[in-house]
């Protein structure tokens, strides 16, 4: 469930493009926290790149930005200063973890002094209301593991969504999904899609499959208003980097009458929106559990509105903004590690070629004497059968993890590790970019190559919890107490996908694309990621598999129970402006 944290690192861009609050916020504590810190004597502490006086590398920051080579800059930085380096955007100090080893020490040995998040007034008090585990403190007892029974939103994310057997739950609606995408990419008038509808077009079977999951609701159409509007939470990430908000770089301004704090208004009518949005659906939820409505057994909501105690949770108001938050959280690191297994495929057709025969070699029916996949479409069942797949999807998550540079963590204490001192305080980032392009740890870091982990068995489960690191397959799902616990629905989600895309299509540069297509030619705002207008095409590759798409869909589609829309019949989402 790493969608929320996705949206972090996209909107890194934004925030860079747009620094001059960022800016005049670092001047202005830089100046402080040196003065207040002259003449004190620091333990030693991780190294820093040079930088200017009082911005720190925030210059270079913004610089690297225009060209969307942040990351890159941080490997070749990992490279030179080793295992942890500091990087300084005026008085704040980001410390980039560099190696697998140190992950292991300092994120999973050392979890309980570095599982707290910074303080995020904005983000997480006046947008979501302390609702949003993504941005709670450690010691909020909203997240803290309690002794009553899931008395936190952990333990119900847990319970209710994330572990083996609710991954498993989830598979029929992701291949449903899948099927829906399928059926709209082979009856597209140009053959199949392309580009930025391509992209908006997984957005919506993403999006789709955990409504379904999690509310009982589905999208049933690409051009919903509905999508903007879980795209637009989250940019309530924004908020979360230095500068951007006045009352994070000075809390005591929360001291002010109302009328004074225009960001407050704005955050709280943005919430009132929201919350407006996900109660309203919350409780025609509630309604047709009454109706027995079968759409909403074993959901999130479903689970939660028929316990006593709403599962520990404090209200109705947390439990319809959890259901909106989560959504966002899962779908939204689907859609980019779905959207980059496409440049994959688009820059490494050897390995399309290899995949597909793989598939066609390995799948049978057991009711028709084996025969191959080709006279159906592939299920989740059959990755078992076809150990390239499993291959391609730690190699996608190596390649190109989709929060290359993580979420910030917070160390409780002063920690020491080796020869550093990591000072309390301190914002932590696993770069499990500059992790897997590491040459020392794998060979030819920049070339998708699958075949690098024939002999890797393990789920992302196994592997996260090796007792040796170096032989830990990626860092895509982050580490500790705060990494992301929704690996086992996203191999699930990732598998189905990819598996059914290369049965059913060619993957191929959009026409009229040029021949020498090199990644900075469609580099996104998330570091590491392709752009949601990557020149790719989907064109399906037979018109007997065509017809078999539409055969299966039209079936499936007949025995899916009705399901409420997500939007409710709404034709539009009213503005944040409107609550004010």
């Amino acid at each position: 469930m790493m969608g929320v944290t996705v949206a972090e690192s996209r909107v890194v861009g934004m925030v860079l493009n747009n620094p001059t609050l960022a800016i005049l916020g670092a001047v202005i504590l830089g100046l402080a926290v040196w003065v207040r810190r002259r003449g004190k004597s620091t333990a030693r502490l991780p190294p820093q790149p040079p930088a200017t006086p009082v911005l720190g590398h925030l210059p270079e920051l913004i610089r690297e930005n225009k060209t969307r080579t942040w990351h890159l800059r941080l490997n070749e930085w990992a490279r030179t200063y080793g295992p942890i380096f500091g990087v300084r955007s005026g008085y704040i100090v980001d410390y980039y973890i560099n190696s697998d080893v140190m992950v292991k020490e300092i994120f999973d040995k050392k979890s309980a002094q570095t599982a707290d998040r910074p303080t995020w007034i904005m983000s997480s008090t006046i947008l979501n209301n302390d609702f949003n585990v993504l941005f709670l403190k450690a010691s909020d007892p909203t997240w803290k593991l309690a002794d009553e029974w899931l008395k936190n939103q952990r333990k119900v994310i847990n319970q209710l969504v994330t572990n083996v057997q609710k991954a498993d739950e989830i598979i029929p609606l992701l291949e449903y999904e899948t099927l829906k995408f399928l059926h709209e990419n082979v009856t597209d008038a140009n053959g199949g899609l392309a580009g930025a509808r391509l992209y908006q077009a997984i957005g919506r079977y993403t999006y789709s499959a955990f409504a379904t999951a999690f509310m009982g609701m589905d999208i049933p159409d690409t051009d919903d208003a509905v999508i903007p509007f879980i795209m637009e939470a989250e940019t309530q990430i924004i908020n979360t980097f230095p500068g951007m908000n006045v009352i994070d770089l000075m809390p005591s301004l929360g001291k002010l009458p109302m009328f004074l704090k225009p960001w407050e208004r704005k955050g709280r009518a943005r919430y009132r929106r929201d919350l407006t949005w996900a109660m309203k659906r919350l409780e025609a939820a509630q309604d047709r559990l009454a109706k027995g409505d079968p759409s909403l057994e074993n959901t999130f909501w479903g689970s939660v509105l028929q316990s006593d105690d709403l599962r520990g949770m404090s209200c109705k108001e947390e439990v319809a903004i959890l259901g909106l938050s989560l959504i966002v959280g899962a779908a939204d690191t689907s859609r980019m590690t779905t959207w980059t297994f496409l440049e994959a495929m688009m820059m490494f057709p050897e390995v399309q070629a290899k995949a597909r025969e793989d598939i066609g070699k390995s799948l049978y029916l057991p009711s028709y004497e084996h025969r191959v996949v080709g006279e159906r479409i592939p299920v989740y069942d059959d990755l078992k059968s076809i150990p390239y797949l499993r291959m391609m999807m730690k190699e996608l998550w190596r390649w190109r993890p989709p929060v290359a540079l993580g979420h910030p963590h917070i160390t409780a204490r002063d920690l020491q590790v080796g020869e550093y001192c990591l000072p309390k305080g301190a914002r932590l980032h696993i770069n499990a970019y500059a992790i897997s392009h590491d040459p020392a740890r794998h060979e030819d870091p920049e070339r998708f190559w699958p075949e690098r982990f024939k002999d890797d068995e393990t789920t992302t489960m196994e592997s996260m919890n090796a007792q040796d690191p170096t032989k830990r397959d990626h860092f895509a799902f982050g580490a500790g107490r705060r990494g992301c616990p929704g690996y086992h629905v996203a191999e699930r989600s990732f598998v189905i996908t990819m598996m059914r895309i290369l049965w059913a299509f060619d993957i191929a540069p959009a026409p009229g694309t040029k021949s020498t297509l090199e990644f900075a030619d469609y580099a996104g705002e998330l570091p590491g990621n392709p752009a949601d207008d990557m020149p790719v095409k989907l064109t399906y590759r037979s018109e007997s598999r065509k017809k078999i798409v539409m055969d299966v869909f039209e079936r499936e589609t007949a025995a899916r129970p009705a399901m409420m829309p997500l939007n409710m019949g709404e034709k539009r989402i009213p503005k944040p402006e409107e609550y004010l």
